[in-house]
């Protein structure tokens, strides 16, 4: 006999995978809000004629760089909650990135003279930051069995914590030496002011990342899921970033590499491996609803 509507919709609900994450109507809300608020920043960066004034005309082109990419981004974060029911691997691209939204517009924020589209950054990181939270505290309470082979878990680890190690170190030789001789940075924010990047990895970036290393050689079961967060946010950071040079080649803009720019593309490399490698560890078992006949 047939199904009714309410039959079909359950009976879709229950073929799941396990240990999937049914989305929630914030999640999608969300989505939408950072998405079209990445269209709205991106379409005036991209378009109005002195988007990011008193930058220098490299970082200008970085940024219309980092707009493209961002594009992107917004495509993505709708397409992962599209389904009613995410994949564990689908939930973990789509915190990183969420991470990748609120890490590049708190420079936006802080380290980009004030524009028209102001308001639109401060609603993109709340909305961005909300949801992120949210889904870590929702990340916790899930079970996460560590299937993943321990030389990728302890390589992972070291990884990570040796990045943040070296990008402490990157930054401290710019800035202890104007600690020292009360010189100037190189770079440094609008006015003088710290320069964003310096700001978030040192204190909130590099601490997390080392932090998810050290999680994951000590054999915890979070470790893994964050260390999956943290690739892809670094992976979509990294590539956007570069998508600022290869703007600029396009356009025949000058091409401004600082001194991260060796060791970023290095790591750009390092996390799309190691993530094609941590996407075979999710693969859980699918369960299947059996209809009663009425």
């Amino acid at each position: 006999m047939s199904s009714s509507p309410t039959q079909v919709t359950d009976r879709a609900t229950a073929t799941a995978t396990a240990g999937s994450v049914p989305r929630t109507a914030a999640m999608l809300g969300a989505s939408f809000v950072v998405a079209l608020g990445i269209l709205a920043a991106s379409a005036y960066g991209l378009l109005a004629a002195h988007p990011y004034r008193s930058l220098p005309e490299a970082t200008v082109l970085g940024a219309r760089g980092q707009d493209v990419g961002s594009v992107l981004v917004a495509v993505l974060l709708v397409a992962l909650v599209r389904s009613r029911v995410l994949t564990p691997a689908r939930f973990l691209a789509w915190l990183g990135l969420l991470a990748y939204v609120v890490y590049s517009y708190a420079i936006y924020l802080t380290g980009v003279p004030m524009n028209r589209v102001f308001l639109v950054y401060v609603v993109l990181e709340s909305a961005a930051g909300a949801a992120l939270l949210g889904g870590l505290w929702r990340l916790t309470t899930m079970p996460w069995p560590d299937a993943a082979p321990t030389r990728l878990r302890r390589g992972t680890g070291w990884l990570l914590v040796v990045v943040a190690g070296l990008f402490a170190g990157l930054w401290l030789s710019t800035l202890l030496p104007v600690a020292l001789t009360a010189g100037t940075a190189d770079p440094e924010g609008v006015g003088g002011a710290p320069y964003p990047v310096f700001v978030l990895d040192l204190v909130v970036v590099l601490p997390s990342v080392a932090a998810v290393g050290v999680l994951l050689l000590r054999g915890h079961r979070l470790g893994p899921p964050l260390a999956v967060v943290v690739l892809i946010k670094i992976l979509t950071l990294f590539a956007a970033l570069w998508a600022g040079p290869a703007y600029a080649l396009a356009t025949d803009g000058p091409v401004h590499l600082g001194p991260d720019a060796g060791p970023s593309l290095l790591l750009l490399v390092v996390s799309a491996w190691l993530l094609v490698a941590w996407s075979r560890t999710f693969h859980p078992r699918t369960t299947e609803h059996q209809e009663v006949p009425r």
